[in-house]
Formats: C-alpha cells, sequence, structure tokens
C-alpha cells in the first residue's frame, strides 16, 4: 500500500500542521467576513487578501501532494478522507473547546441568521434602534464585552448604531435568550430611515482581545 514511507510522515505532518493552524479561524473571522474561501479557510475577506490563510491552504496541498507520492493505491479516496478531516477536524475540536472548557469571549457563539435590527424614522433627525442579538454563553460565568457593528455597504445601520456604541454587554452563564439593544439615534447630517438589518457581523472586544463574528 505504502511506495515510499518518508512521503506518508511528511504528508501527516504538513496535514496536521494545517489543521492545527486553521483552529482560529473556527471559532471567530479575525480578518473580518469573509469574501473567498478554500475548504472553509478565507483567503480574501472585506479587509484585503488573508495571507496567513493563503499560507494554510498551501500545506494543506503540499501535504496532500506528499500523501499521494506515498502510496501505491487508494489515492483518490486518502485525499478525500484527509480533505475531510481537514474540514471538520478543527470544527468539532472548535466546537468541543468552546462548549466544556473556553472562558471569557472564546466561550461566546453568534448566531447571524437569528440576530436582526429593526429601525423606526422618528422624524428628520430622530429614529429608534431596536437589535436582538443571539450570543450564546457556554462558560460557567458572566462575560462581559464591548461589543461594535462590522460596517459594511449592505449593513445599513452599522454606522448608526455604531454612532451610539460601543456597547458594553453582558452576557448570563449558559444563555441561549437574544440580547436586547434599544437606543433612541439622534443624528445631525445622515438622513434616518426605517427598516431593518440582518446577517451582519460583530466585533467583540476586552482586554486587548478581539473576536469578529
Amino acid at each position: 500500500m505504502f511506495k515510499n514511507k518518508p512521503a506518508l510522515y511528511v504528508s501527516v505532518s504538513l496535514i496536521v500542521v494545517a489543521m492545527i493552524m486553521s483552529f482560529p479561524f473556527k471559532l471567530s473571522t479575525p480578518y473580518g467576513p469573509e469574501r473567498t474561501s478554500i475548504l472553509s479557510i478565507p483567503t480574501r475577506t472585506a479587509e484585503g487578501p488573508v495571507y496567513l490563510g493563503m499560507i494554510i491552504v498551501s500545506i494543506l496541498l503540499l501535504g496532500l501532494v506528499f500523501l499521494v507520492l506515498a502510496l501505491k493505491k487508494y489515492r483518490v479516496r486518502a485525499v478525500l478522507i484527509a480533505i475531510l478531516l481537514f474540514v471538520f477536524g478543527p470544527l468539532k475540536i472548535a466546537e468541543a473547546y468552546q462548549n466544556t472548557y473556553a472562558t471569557g469571549l472564546d466561550a461566546i457563539s453568534y448566531d447571524r441568521d437569528r440576530s436582526s435590527c429593526s429601525y423606526a424614522k422618528k422624524n428628520d433627525t430622530t429614529m429608534t434602534a431596536h437589535c436582538e442579538l443571539y450570543l450564546q454563553n457556554y462558560s460557567k460565568e458572566d462575560v462581559t464585552f464591548m461589543l461594535t457593528f462590522y460596517e459594511e455597504e449592505y449593513a445599513i445601520g452599522s454606522h448608526f448604531m455604531n454612532s451610539a456604541g460601543p456597547f458594553e454587554v453582558t452576557v448570563p452563564k449558559k444563555n441561549q435568550n437574544p440580547v436586547i439593544l434599544k437606543r433612541k439615534l439622534k443624528l445631525e447630517k445622515e438622513q434616518p430611515f426605517s427598516g431593518s438589518d440582518s446577517h451582519f457581523n460583530i466585533i467583540l472586544e476586552v482586554k486587548g482581545k478581539k473576536r469578529i463574528l
């Protein structure tokens, strides 16, 4: 089955290194919302190219090349298994870590699909904002952090919310209820509007640590 055991050892080492390096991407998007990705690893985000992501993908591809060189048969099957391990292995490890041992910001997960903000115009310079953010705290202690909204073109309300922020948020332990943010926004130059936003990213910060979710 094996025709080159040294190549096999190199292959396994490279794939494991790539998996370890990809672990932080499974907890958050430290370089901003992704625009393009390869095997769930972002290579370009809203902030520009992600060179670390490119390096991880390059290491993985090199590991797969050595894997092919190491085997006499079952090469396609082995490559597919290695790719599946790379994609889902770190994800499952990150989920297990977050659900059991993580503390502070690492213990917070964010459901973008369920979270939303709605805005109601009151007059030419005033509008009210109501946000429901589904933040879950898996740790055994309450977690407090500063929250801002990641500003993108399609998330119209993010700029308005950040004009009233940052927001100090405390998520109780084992929380599964949405965090409610209500603000009455008085604006001088921006034109208030009525509508809603969803599927937006948020930024959590505390004591120099930062996560983009």
